[in-house]
């Protein structure tokens, strides 16, 4: 009788297919876990905030001078702990305020997948489902450390596991239904009004039972989470809130055996052997009960980037998978989502305007080249530029003029070689006829001849606007050039009684 009751007992201690661990939360000697990072010394009191929402598992051995609980609040410690007070003065952990602040505690959620760590191989894959990296309804829960223990259950109707390892002990179902009840439970799971407690030992197709409803509650803490992937019509497996680029199959079938499963896993591994992909593709076989019945699933992925070489082996296995019922879906090609159409067009937009400013730069510095001649002559000269409905128009900068030789020509109001006005003589006294010269005397320009034609042209244009001399003087004076005749005119009288008279 004795031997069943142990054959029972190893039985139910015995760990499920796998195992999710939990290690987060700050641990009670690091410093991020302190305010200012400032570890407890001898001389210290540890201070908790006034209301610690979480279980702190304190170490085996602490030399402290004191606590300051909060109102609400737990503590754990082992038989093995040990609390030293008042222990001997250490020069390097003075303190003015001998005190150090714990920080509020961060609860985690259940459903989160970011909450758990899984030490086998598929740890780091991409191709594990996100209902796969909670604790699956018969696998072993281990919550370990030093760290605040507080878990939210947000959603979860039933906390279903194979096992439960808190803090180095092994809960029942019963314990923990009780646990949950009290205050300490209410400290350590958070939003656990009404929640029922399942243990399962192997008795799952599968890694849940009812997964269809789990998968609401668990994308819920994911999809912000989720990468964008890179490529046209990705996939979504079953039990996965994240669309990923690969492929997967899925066949249904109507027992949940293991060595059914073992059987797909090996010729598949196999396959990828005589391909030599190891190391370019990862492989996920597992059972997946949903509300249209069981179905074994295969997702193949690239390790690395995706490169199609997932889709390439698949597509071989598929033509080889003579199983009826089974339904192949695959990604398309390689994509960049970061890429969109507005931000290429803004990339031929601005290769355009720089061409555009090439191009005037160099009409206007090679005016003889025979192709840039072709280009229109506003082009060439960006100084000749306007606007006439704004009234404005790129005026020639007077600084850099002196570098020109546009006096050369003279001072004439006609355009230069660019169409550009060409600035004249900057100062001339018509009575001294001095011509004030320009600032800066270009060596590369003869401008002496320039200069006189200059100061010729603004003497005769100073002339013209000088009013005219007027000469004054006798009639009879021998200057005068207009001669008068004498001309006889004879009257005739009308009748006998007028007198004749000559003149």
């Amino acid at each position: 009788m004795w031997l069943h009751c142990l054959i029972g007992i190893l039985f139910w201690l015995q760990p499920g297919k796998a195992t999710k661990w939990y290690g987060g939360g700050l641990d009670f000697g690091h410093p991020s876990a302190w305010i200012d990072d400032h570890l407890p010394c001898a001389q210290d009191v540890i201070v908790f905030p006034d209301y610690y929402q979480a279980l702190l598992p304190l170490p085996e051995d602490i030399s402290i001078d004191g606590f300051v609980f909060p109102r609400e609040g737990a503590i754990l410690l082992s038989e093995e702990s040990t609390i030293t007070f008042g222990a001997k003065k250490k020069s390097v952990c003075e303190n003015e305020d001998k005190k150090a602040y714990l920080k509020p505690p961060k609860s985690r959620k259940w459903f989160d997948p970011g909450t758990w760590t899984d030490k086998s191989e598929n740890v780091l894959s991409t191709s594990l489902p996100e209902l796969e990296r909670i604790p699956c309804d018969d696998e072993q829960v281990i919550i370990n450390g030093h760290g605040p223990l507080a878990f939210d259950l947000e959603n979860v109707q039933h906390l279903r596991m194979g096992q439960l390892i808190l803090a180095g002990s092994s809960i029942s179902n019963t314990y923990l239904e009780e646990l949950i009840s009290r205050d300490l439970g209410q400290v350590l799971f958070h939003n656990a009004q009404e929640v029922q407690v399942e243990y399962y030992r192997g008795e799952l197709c599968g890694c849940h039972k009812e997964s269809d409803k789990l998968l609401e509650p668990v994308c819920h803490n994911v999809l912000e989470q989720c990468e964008t992937p890179h490529c046209l019509s990705p996939i979504r497996p079953l039990g996965s809130c994240c669309f990923i680029c690969g492929a997967f199959l899925s066949t249904p079938t109507t027992h949940c055996i293991e060595s059914s499963k073992r059987d797909i896993i090996n010729k598949l591994n196999d396959l990828i052997n005589q391909k030599n992909m190891k190391d370019q593709i990862q492989l996920h076989v597992d059972f997946v009960d949903v509300q249209l019945g069981h179905f074994i699933q295969a997702i193949v992925t690239d390790r690395v980037a995706y490169k199609e070489q997932s889709l390439e082996f698949f597509e071989q296995v598929f033509d080889h998978w003579n199983i009826t019922g089974s339904k192949f879906w695959v990604s398309g090609p390689p994509h960049n989502p970061n890429v969109s159409i507005s931000s290429v067009i803004l990339i031929l937009i601005c290769m355009a305007l720089v061409g555009l400013v090439s191009v005037v730069i160099l009409s206007h510095f090679l005016p003889e080249n025979p192709y840039l001649n072709r280009i229109p002559q506003w082009i060439q000269d960006p100084r000749r530029w306007r606007w006439s409905n704004l009234g404005v128009r790129i005026r020639r900068n007077l600084l850099f003029n002196r570098f020109d030789n546009v006096g050369a020509g003279g001072g004439s109001s006609d355009g230069g070689a660019f169409g550009v006005d060409r600035l004249g003589i900057m100062a001339y006294d018509p009575e001294s006829g001095e011509v004030r010269e320009r600032a800066f005397d270009n060596p590369m320009f003869e401008q002496g001849a320039a200069i006189e034609v200059a100061a010729k042209e603004a003497q005769a244009q100073e002339e013209l606007l000088v009013a005219p001399k007027m000469e004054t003087g006798d009639l009879d004076a021998s200057n005068v050039i207009d001669e008068q005749e004498l001309t006889e005119i004879n009257l005739e009288a009308c009748g006998p009684e007028t007198d004749e008279e000559t003149i």
